[in-house]
């Protein structure tokens, strides 16, 4: 029950402070004056290195059932908040600009502002979504506000040691009995 949680934690306490901004002013020297590494390009899901999300939701489903689901039963695809978080995205491409990111999924692009302020971003003709992005000490920041009052954050990180892309994502809310966090590993295609 522990070990997902302790990995995320251990992997998020390790990888603090070590991705630089991604966009051209990105190649900043760090402290050692070596430059440090970028988020942009693509990237693919290491699934052998990544927490599984599942094992998450399943323990939080243990103490509450999701929201439209009975205790013991699994959630219809497209119908919880708990969707963006199953869906491991295996790859994607990030290209930035000084101002925008853009992330370039198998299925849909999405670009965002990168100054903190919120957009929407139409879904499909039913669904709209809040996001926002901001760069925060050398790190990438994307939010979005769920249904149901829950927040999904992706902290993006680039490993100095490894090059390889970490992206934490966290699920908050008051309609959940904890804080929901796991660890998702990426290597450059």
């Amino acid at each position: 029950m522990w070990k997902g949680w302790i990995r995320a934690l251990v992997a998020a306490v390790a990888l603090a402070g070590l991705m630089a901004p991604a966009h051209a002013a990105a190649q900043e020297e760090g402290a050692a004056g070596v430059p440090q590494p970028s988020a942009e390009g693509a990237w693919t899901l290491n699934v052998a290195l990544s927490d599984d999300p599942e094992e998450q939701l399943a323990n939080v489903r243990g103490a509450q059932p999701p929201p439209g689901v009975r205790r013991g039963g699994q959630p219809p695809e497209g119908s919880t908040p708990f969707d963006p978080v199953r869906r491991a995205v295996e790859g994607f491409e990030m290209t930035f600009t000084d101002s925008t990111i853009t992330i370039l999924y198998p299925d849909r692009e999405l670009e965002l502002h990168t100054d903190g302020r919120g957009q929407k971003v139409q879904l499909d003709e039913e669904r709209t979504i809040e996001y926002r992005s901001w760069w925060e000490e050398g790190r990438l920041y994307v939010e979005r506000s769920l249904d149901g009052g829950i927040r999904l954050t992706e902290r993006y990180t680039v490993q100095e040691g490894t090059g390889r892309l970490h992206v934490l994502t966290r699920l908050e809310g008051d309609r959940l009995p904890r804080t929901i966090a796991f660890m998702r590993v990426y290597d450059r295609s």
